[in-house]
């Protein structure tokens, strides 16, 4: 008897090699930009803060430095010559039990995204609640009969820690749970790109 898996969902982890510079120079103005920021509007969550779908200081004055870190992780991904355009960065704060609904990163018809990134800027495996990942065919399989022996979770927890970079494709869904009241804010740099060059072939927009 033989059995395969097919089309899996590929979640890609890294280091940041320079967290702990990026932290000094990051942290402490994440903290204090985020106390006014707003809950945006097409959001469902209770309190996380934010900066998405604004331009603060603290992000664009290091955006190059941002960018050239995350782009010396991508190349330990992609196995070709590559090229990205970066879409919006932003970061999320989470200290007193927030949490973020089920989402992705598709974007829109005209504006599609490819990947999305999530940078663990400030994280404690012992207080702070990773992503959850969902199964994109969760619908399609409870409409369907698996085999106990083939029978998987619907949700994907993965074992992260300070420093790493996720990298997953932007229709996959996913949420954060509530986490504890801690005094170490958990911090999330999250950002997607567009695959504009993958080996000869160029533009993917």
């Amino acid at each position: 008897m033989k059995s395969l898996e097919l089309f899996p969902v590929t979640i890609f982890k890294t280091q940041i090699e320079n967290n702990n510079r990026l932290k000094e120079l990051l942290v402490r103005d994440i903290l204090e930009t985020s106390e006014t920021l707003l809950i945006p509007e097409d959001w469902t969550t209770n309190k996380v803060k934010t900066s998405f779908g604004e331009e603060l200081e603290v992000i664009e004055n290091n955006r190059d430095l941002l960018e050239s870190e995350y782009i010396e992780c991508m190349r330990e991904v992609f196995d070709r010559d590559f090229n990205v355009e970066f879409d919006s960065i932003w970061y999320n704060v989470y200290m007193d039990g927030e949490y973020q609904e089920v989402h992705d990163h598709l974007g829109t018809p005209l504006n599609p995204t490819h990947f999305s990134f999530i940078h663990f800027l400030s994280f404690n495996k012992g207080e702070h609640k990773p992503p959850e990942f969902r199964d994109p065919l969760s619908q399609i399989r409870n409409l369907s009969l698996e085999l106990d022996r083939t029978r998987c979770g619907e949700v994907y927890v993965p074992d992260v820690k300070e420093g790493d970079l996720l990298m997953f494709p932007s229709y996959l869904q996913h949420c954060v749970p509530p986490g504890k009241k801690t005094s170490y804010p958990r911090i999330t740099i999250a950002f997607n790109v567009r695959v504009i060059q993958y080996g000869n072939n160029k533009s993917y927009r």
